[in-house]
């Protein structure tokens, strides 16, 4: 007879699964981010305020407490979605920078889905920091977030405040410079996405293009042959869930070969890292600098990535002391 035959049994063996995840998660809080990137951009630019659509709040009710107890962070954010709360399980929020109508620039936009039964205020640190380096960043859920169809609600979601005369946002939308990006089951999501025809993109949004492409520890229903978007694919050493050699360099990352890409996994990251406060999110730094590259063309973030003595190559970050997994990029990647 299994653990899993009577009531008993299947309670013990899900607390033992909520200690365990808990377990993996608070190894990311043992280690704060290092190394070059996060050191160079792992911080809200200065004198930036934020602005957003998102409505937040603590994290409450029976699935909120449990996303707590899993990442023994009381800090962590939830909005209204069912089941976190009883608003529509489906949301959008849009964040960026609040003196955006003082000028006439426009600023490229990042596209984000989050993981699998995630709430999209989880990731409200990494948003802001996104946001406070010049991007429209819009996070869009529907708590399964593992198709292109939640990065399109997002896109659709730009347009319409980039169309309204009343909104910040009117006319201040690049959408030729548009990245997707996503954790988890939204990782997988961004590996769909970026596999789509410039046809299909412009149906959901007609100037709409994507410059580069950010999955984050992606989940397995994507194959990397079918990408058509510059990739950076990031991975923990100590993530359990996506494990870093298991398909992201068995059918994905290795499979990028129509366009420049590159893969690197973090030392000391969990599956939780990309939900931590800032100084705990081991990706933080490189996902701002991989933004800066593709979204703006900024010639300091374009060093991590280019050249024969890429920065990515030599960041402690991303180099275990047996240097088993080191960073990596494909051919054109490495021409460039």
């Amino acid at each position: 007879m299994t653990a899993f035959a009577s009531p008993r049994g299947a309670w013990r063996a899900f607390i033992l699964a909520l200690a365990f995840a808990a377990g993996t998660a608070q190894g990311s809080l043992l280690f704060g981010a290092v190394g070059l990137a996060n050191d160079q951009y792992a911080r809200p630019v200065a004198d930036t305020e934020i602005a957003s659509t998102a409505v937040l709040a603590d994290c409450r009710g029976f699935v909120g407490t449990i996303a707590r107890f899993v990442l023994l962070d009381g800090s962590i954010r939830c909005n209204e979605a069912f089941p976190y709360g009883f608003a529509s399980p489906i949301s959008t929020s849009v964040y960026y920078p609040a003196d955006i109508a003082a000028s006439d620039a426009k600023l490229p936009v990042i596209t984000f889905v989050g993981g699998i039964l995630s709430n999209a205020g989880n990731y409200h640190e990494l948003m802001k920091l996104w946001a406070s380096h010049g991007f429209i960043v819009v996070i869009s859920s529907d708590f399964i977030n593992s198709f292109p169809l939640m990065h399109a609600l997002g896109i659709l979601e730009v347009a319409k405040l980039d169309r309204d005369p009343a909104s910040a946002l009117h006319g201040r939308a690049d959408f030729s410079r548009t990245l997707v990006a996503g954790h988890s089951a939204g990782g997988q999501a961004t590996l769909q996405s970026a596999s789509l025809s410039a046809q299909a993109l412009q149906l959901i949004e007609p100037r709409l293009k994507l410059v580069g492409a950010l999955p984050i520890e992606p989940g397995p229903l994507a194959i990397g042959s079918t990408v058509k978007t510059p990739t950076l694919l990031l991975t923990g050493l100590a993530d359990v869930v996506v494990p870093p050699l298991s398909w992201p360099i068995l059918w994905q990352g290795p499979l990028i070969r129509d366009v420049p890409a590159w893969g690197a996994t973090a030392t000391t990251a969990t599956h939780f890292s990309p939900l931590r406060q800032i100084e705990y999110n081991e990706f933080a730094g490189i996902s701002v600098a991989w933004a800066l590259y593709q979204g703006k063309n900024d010639a300091q973030a374009r060093d991590y990535f280019v050249g024969r003595y890429y920065k990515l190559a030599s960041d402690i970050q991303f180099n275990d002391p047996l240097r088993l997994l080191r960073p990596s990029r494909n051919k054109l990647a490495a021409a460039l």
